[in-house]
């Protein structure tokens, strides 16, 4: 089954590790996106994403935001961050969460386990 992955990531390398991961994988890629701005126009677009990778400092913002639309929108995502998990805001607690360094294929693995998840239960 494929499945679309957004990729929300402003750090060239890591974001083409993921793109390529999720691509050996089978994955539609959407991105790699470096901005909040460009995110919300897939996530509104007619074919948004299934599940997002979600970086959480983009530059000068935070994804808090784009996370909260796109739990609006009934989209899974994980963290992929620099941030340690104490970090992050107590309403994406149960949000999963990689601190880099990582492993891009656990990251992948993880979203798409999301994704399989999400569409058992439609």
């Amino acid at each position: 089954m494929m499945y679309r992955i957004m990729i929300v990531e402003d750090e060239y390398w890591t974001a083409m590790h993921l793109a390529n991961e999720a691509r050996d994988r089978r994955a539609i890629v959407l991105g790699p996106i470096s901005s909040i701005e460009k995110a919300v126009k897939f996530l509104e677009g007619p074919e948004p994403p299934d599940v997002a990778i979600l970086d959480i400092q983009l530059r000068f913002d935070e994804v808090f935001p784009l996370a909260d639309m796109m739990r609006e929108a009934r989209i899974p995502f994980i963290f992929a961050t620099g941030y340690e998990p104490e970090d992050l805001p107590e309403r994406f607690s149960d949000v999963p969460h990689f601190v880099k360094p990582f492993m891009g294929g656990e990251c992948i693995e993880a979203v798409l386990d999301l994704a399989a998840a999400k569409r058992a239960a439609e």
